[in-house]
């Protein structure tokens, strides 16, 4: 594990890069999901395949995540983005392909929208767009609503029965997302987004609903779009048939670029 710092020292994030034998292709990042770390399963994998196939690949803790600095609570969209932002500038030479993980999916669009002379192809998995007010906002009560507010934290369970977790939420993280809505009617206009995207999802995710990815697919400009729903995939999108729909994405999107 390496730390990249911030140019004021006083932020850094936590990270695993490799040099593929093909080095003149792109950097395949993979960015990790809400309250996750570049040591989930799907990281490691994908870091596997990458390494097999001669292929430059990078996973970081976003701020606030897994070894980097800072706490989870005190993050927004704009710190995790500018986390993306610090990996691509300083850690990779030419394009880069990203792969992200639920929230880690987001910040993969909003980087494609923000960076295009960088971000050359996204490929997203269980893509939570928008997860701040569709997922999380607009599903509080007026009460709940009150109660962030005014304590500026709030625990947020998953939709999942199986899972024992919470999510520590801030109002702060919520109002933050507002500038980087893509799906609601607060963003009538299409996503600003001409690269080749891959959306992965499972109809049997029970947290972000599969007709996320499909209203991605619909509003992003480009037309190099392809969706693949996985009908008896959950949220995970862990098992090894998953992943190899993943590996055949990869493959499919940098043949697209070459």
């Amino acid at each position: 594990m390496k730390k990249l710092y911030t140019s004021d020292k006083k932020r850094f994030l936590a990270y695993h890069k490799q040099i593929g034998s093909k080095n003149k292709a792109p950097y395949i990042i993979f960015l990790h999901g809400l309250m996750s770390n570049m040591n989930g399963h799907k990281a490691i994998a994908t870091e596997k395949y990458c390494q097999e196939q001669g292929y430059n690949f990078i996973r970081f803790d976003n701020f606030g995540n897994g070894s980097s600095s800072g706490e989870f609570i005190d993050q927004t969209i704009s710190d995790w983005l500018s986390g993306v932002n610090l990996v691509i500038q300083e850690l990779t030479e030419g394009p880069v392909l990203l792969v992200g993980s639920s929230m880690g999916a987001w910040l993969a669009l909003i980087a494609a929208k923000l960076t295009p002379q960088k971000v050359i192809g996204v490929i997203t998995l269980a893509a939570a767009a928008d997860f701040t007010k569709e997922l999380i906002w607009d599903k509080f009560t007026n009460e709940e609503k009150d109660i962030i507010k005014k304590q500026g934290i709030y625990d947020v369970c998953s939709n999942n029965p199986e899972c024992n977790e919470s999510y520590p939420i801030s109002y702060n993280l919520i109002e933050d997302s507002k500038k980087y809505l893509m799906l609601s009617k607060l963003s009538e206009k299409n996503i600003d987004i001409y690269c080749p995207l891959h959306l992965i999802h499972g109809v049997q995710d029970i947290d972000v609903p599969y007709t996320i990815s499909l209203r991605i697919a619909e509003k992003v400009e480009s037309q190099k779009v392809v969706v693949k729903l996985i009908k008896d995939a959950n949220h995970r999108l862990s098992r090894e048939e998953d992943l190899l729909i993943l590996y055949n994405s990869i493959e499919e999107v940098l043949k697209s670029i070459e």
